[in-house]
């Protein structure tokens, strides 16, 4: 079993496009897949057409199994929903001893060949449990300055839990919301590939099919074409997990 976190201390760069987008693809591919929302606004649930549940917290508070918190999104892809209890977990979990591997303990008993965690845009205690569960980490970057400062410190994070003693890599930096009319995101693109080389894959454009995608309760892979760019850029995202 492989966890993913996408993760990016920034919000609004597509953390829930991108870890719906794979978890979805990778079933596509006939594996088996846990997609779980560590995010307290539960937009994953919303991106697959269901409700927000505070399965999550159910979970990590001790009062539900793995096997009950679970639901069915798709064949073969199995979603551990949040809602705003979620970030009740914060504080109720502060004391824990050895907290920040609840997540990766209660997650232990998972049989799927691969488990993303979609992750808030803050660095706390659900962003420590994210990366203490995660062997590897791929982080969507938004086009813009900001969003580049939020990979700098997302790696910047995973430098000291490699030094706590935790492997964990980067194995993709995602470039979205790609403009090509847009001088500053050319600019921003060529820094990224500047600075962190063959991690960075081929950008995610901005499109409007993007956006409507959750609003009818669809993945990309349900309501975009098959070569839609969009599409084209996260398979390269797949590819790229499954060493293609």
């Amino acid at each position: 079993m492989r966890t993913i976190a996408i993760a990016n201390q920034k919000g609004g760069v597509g953390k829930t496009t991108t870890a719906v987008a794979l978890a979805h693809d990778l079933t596509r591919h006939n594996y088996t897949v846990a997609l779980v929302d560590l995010d307290a606004q539960g937009n994953a649930a919303v991106a697959l057409g269901l409700k927000c549940q505070p399965a999550l917290f159910r979970l990590l508070s001790g009062t539900s199994s793995i096997a009950e918190a679970l639901i069915e999104a798709r064949p073969g892809l199995w979603f551990l929903p949040g809602d705003p209890s979620t970030a009740k977990l914060k504080t109720m979990l502060a004391g824990e001893t050895y907290r920040e591997m609840i997540l990766a303990r209660a997650l232990a008993a998972l049989e799927v060949d691969y488990v993303i965690l979609d992750t808030g845009p803050s660095r706390d205690l659900l962003h420590d449990m994210a990366q203490q569960a995660a062997d590897e980490v791929v982080i969507p970057a938004a086009l813009d300055h900001l969003a580049l400062v939020g990979v700098a410190q997302q790696i910047d994070s995973l430098k000291v839990a490699r030094e706590h003693g935790h492997a964990i890599e980067v194995i993709a930096i995602l470039p979205t919301f790609y403009d090509s009319v847009t001088i500053e995101s050319a600019a921003n693109l060529h820094r990224l590939a500047d600075t962190f080389g063959d991690l960075v894959l081929p950008a995610v454009p901005r499109t409007t099919k993007l956006r409507e995608a959750p609003a009818f309760g669809l993945t990309i892979w349900e309501h975009l074409p098959a070569k839609h760019p969009a599409c084209v850029a996260y398979e390269n995202l797949t590819r790229r997990i499954l060493h293609e």
